[in-house]
């Protein structure tokens, strides 16, 4: 609902789970452009949200931590803005259409 633009993403609470749901369809890390994480882990969504806040600078006011919160935010509005395309495609229509799926699998 908030990738669609049907639910405000000012009003969400929790945006790091909606940050996942992209990260599993988009090589987030590599359109943003992000450093690894410092765990071998992997990435997670809040590693993406925690990197993408030290890239652009998003610190809180007292600490001067990595604000993800502001982070999550700003990359679901790239994606709510069409700076970041997400494609779904219904299941089954490559074997519909004869061709070879383009994403992994």
């Amino acid at each position: 609902q908030v990738l669609a633009g049907v639910y405000p993403i000012s009003q969400l609470q929790e945006p790091y789970s909606a940050v996942g749901f992209l990260a599993t369809r988009l090589p987030l890390p590599t359109l943003l452009q992000l450093r690894p994480p410092a765990s071998t882990a992997g990435w997670t969504a809040w590693d993406i949200c925690e990197a993408w806040a030290e890239k652009r600078g998003y610190k809180t006011a007292k600490a001067a931590r990595n604000d993800v919160y502001r982070a999550a935010n700003s990359i679901l509005r790239l994606a709510a803005d069409g700076r970041l395309r997400l494609c779904l495609r219904p299941p089954g229509y490559f074997a519909q259409k004869g061709e070879p799926c383009p994403l992994p699998a």
